[in-house]
């Protein structure tokens, strides 16, 4: 139920905010006890702000959506900012101090400062910055308007880009010449079309296409490191259909992984309920986009070197393709052999991926298969070397074998067996 209430809040606010452009929802971050203390060091009595709230955090809160990462910016250099957080006994991190990026830790709260910047120069990869007291040329340098609105702790806004109306009318811009902010740095490009994807309503602009296809390429400099964590965090979208169902983002994005060839079935994962949306992650999804009973998933696997664990799942899922479009399968029998074979998590991969992927189980009741799964008793198989070796097998490959044979026994029988080791186990 209260989940429920959090939701609806949210879809309120989102509502309120399109419907009049109001910034309250800030107050979240105002009334954020970890970050008034923080303020309240970095700041001077009677002078103006010389922290506020950035980027993404004020867009979150903006849209009542749930905050998980929050992002200052200071006037202060690094030293300064650590010297004073530190007199007061605040936990400080040197997360990119180089760049000008600290990381307070107050009660478990992460708080990333960076000092206000400005770009000497950029390679597409990389930009050499310095720092600056300048609001307005910090927010210059950075990508979307959507992403330059700042705010104090008492919730006056500074928006110079515009961002707020944007954000309103679910327009997503660059801020200035599309070309420029691209060629600073080409993952603009991924983050361009996760926002797109996120908060766009209408439909492309078409210097800021034009300005991407030009510089497409740039994307073959950026690391695959960081290609990926942009891929995950558009992946995890519950509305990333519409990253497919926009023909030029599709055609873009098929353009930088080919290996998306499967993005029809996000269909129906768009179509199901959000309760049930809320199930997937980025890795069901990549499943669904990649896997079939080729080894189409292997390249991308190898090139953005996938976890040992995501790509043992998706052999298994393209190893047994055809057997999942079979009904048999989801036995709860099959189920637990699976269970025992592997793990669960393989067994819920499979079912969230089956659910998207195959018309044919449509009906199928996931709820009802994710319960049994997650209630399964593991089995234990209740025959040990020891116990053969008593029944007069010696140690080596015969007893090995022997016990290899009856555990398959065991499996094919639905997990029974003699436990006195009846004559017709040991012949």
């Amino acid at each position: 139920m209260l989940k429920k209430i959090k939701n609806f809040i949210k879809k309120t606010d989102r509502f309120l905010f399109e419907k009049f452009g109001s910034a309250e929802n800030i107050k979240y971050l105002e009334n954020l006890k970890e970050a008034k203390i923080i303020f309240s060091y970095l700041n001077e009595i009677g002078n103006d702000s010389k922290v506020k709230f950035v980027g993404g955090c004020i867009r979150k809160a903006m849209c009542g959506e749930e905050i998980d990462d929050i992002d200052l910016a200071t006037t202060l250099e690094p030293s300064e900012v650590k010297k004073r957080l530190n007199k007061n006994n605040i936990k400080v991190v040197d997360t990119g101090i180089l760049h000008g990026t600290l990381t307070a830790i107050i009660n478990k709260k992460k708080f990333e400062i960076t000092t206000l910047r400005k770009d000497i120069s950029t390679d597409g990869r990389h930009a050499e910055v310095t720092f600056t007291t300048n609001w307005q040329e910090d927010s210059q340098r950075r990508d979307l308007t959507i992403n330059s609105i700042y705010a104090d702790i008492d919730g006056q806004i500074y928006d110079p880009q515009n961002g707020i109306s944007d954000l309103k009318n679910r327009k997503i811009n660059f801020i200035g010449d599309p070309q420029e902010r691209i060629q600073e740095d080409y993952l603009r490009i991924l983050r361009y079309f996760r926002f797109f994807t996120q908060y766009g309503k209408k439909d492309h602009d078409k210097n800021v296409i034009k300005a991407i296809r030009q510089n497409i390429n740039g994307i073959n400099i950026i690391s695959n490191e960081r290609i990926f964590d942009e891929v995950k965090k558009t992946l995890s979208l519950k509305n990333v259909y519409n990253l497919f169902s926009n023909k030029d983002s599709k055609e873009i994005i098929l353009n930088i992984f080919p290996q998306f060839k499967f993005y029809n079935r996000l269909k129906n994962f768009n179509n199901l309920k959000e309760e049930t949306k809320n199930k997937y992650d980025y890795k069901n999804i990549l499943a669904l986009l990649c896997i079939d009973e080729t080894d189409n998933y292997e390249f991308f696997c190898y090139k953005y070197k996938l976890s040992n664990r995501i790509k043992d799942n998706f052999k298994f899922l393209s190893k047994n393709f055809k057997s999942l479009k079979n009904k048999k399968f989801y036995s709860e029998n099959n189920i637990k052999k699976i269970i025992y074979l592997y793990n669960k998590n393989i067994v819920r991969d499979i079912l969230l991926f089956i659910k998207c992927s195959s018309d044919n189980l449509q009906d199928f009741n996931l709820e009802n298969l994710l319960n049994y799964v997650g209630g399964c008793k593991v089995p234990e198989f209740p025959i040990s070397g020891e116990h053969l070796k008593k029944h007069g097998f010696k140690t080596g490959e015969e007893l090995g074998k022997k016990l290899k044979s009856l555990e398959q026994k065991w499996i094919d029988n639905n997990f029974v067996i003699d436990a006195n080791l009846s004559t017709k186990y040991l012949n």
